[in-house]
């Protein structure tokens, strides 16, 4: 595929090594977008891990321009609803976008919902607590995986965040009940793993004549639909 990357941090920077590696073309790769990288999109995906601040003027060109769309940036949920609206109007719109594009992540979640789907009223001396854990570069806490997970398993009462060393990122679901509990330990080896999900999330996408939705949602979907 003949990608182009925004996005010149350690993301981005793992994005287009792995992006390199599995045979794909790299037409651009720029840290924050200019009107003149806007106008010249042409390839057959954009995967994006820059700015909250870039992620509406780099939609509305590919929107534009037809051209799918992997949102990998954070910190503009808070316009979701708007952004979607204006995607799902545009009958040829490709959008994808995740917080996090671990696979084990979104299986994660699978198993997550099944567990919260348990009449956990009839155990009410039960208990959820959530555990991260991440690099001490990361700023924000809890991780934004951690508050998706919670809201999956809404048993969670509570999240602790914990920031040190090298840690690529480890969560942790904590069930305790009387004499016994349960762990559910998802844990990242190496920051290849994001950047896999995210060419897996261009190359579904590119095979789509419609999508907007999140990657969870394409990753449950299957590429016959």
């Amino acid at each position: 595929m003949r990608l182009v990357i925004i996005g010149t941090g350690r993301m981005g920077q793992t994005l287009a090594q792995v992006s390199l590696e599995k045979g794909h073309i790299i037409l651009a790769h720029v840290g924050r977008i200019t009107s003149e990288v806007l106008q010249s999109i042409n390839a057959d995906a954009v995967i994006d891990f820059s700015h909250a601040s870039q992620v509406l003027a780099i939609l509305e060109v590919c929107l534009e321009r037809r051209i799918p769309l992997i949102t990998g940036t954070t910190g503009w949920y808070e316009h979701l609803t708007e952004f979607r609206q204006k995607a799902e109007s545009v009958s040829t719109a490709r959008w994808l976008w995740g917080g996090n594009f671990s696979r084990g992540i979104a299986l994660l979640k699978v198993a997550l919902r099944s567990l919260a789907s348990v009449p956990w009223v009839q155990l009410p001396d039960w208990e959820a607590a959530l555990v991260e854990v991440h690099h001490h570069r990361k700023k924000d806490a809890p991780s934004g995986t951690a508050v998706e997970l919670s809201k999956v398993f809404p048993l969670t009462k509570a999240i602790y965040s914990m920031r040190i060393g090298e840690v690529v990122g480890e969560h942790k679901l904590l069930i305790s009940g009387p004499g016994e509990e349960i762990e559910i330990l998802h844990r990242a080896h190496d920051r290849r793993i994001f950047a896999e999900g995210a060419l897996w999330a261009a190359e579904w996408l590119f095979q789509r004549t419609y999508f907007v939705g999140t990657f969870d949602e394409a990753l449950s979907s299957g590429l016959d639909k």
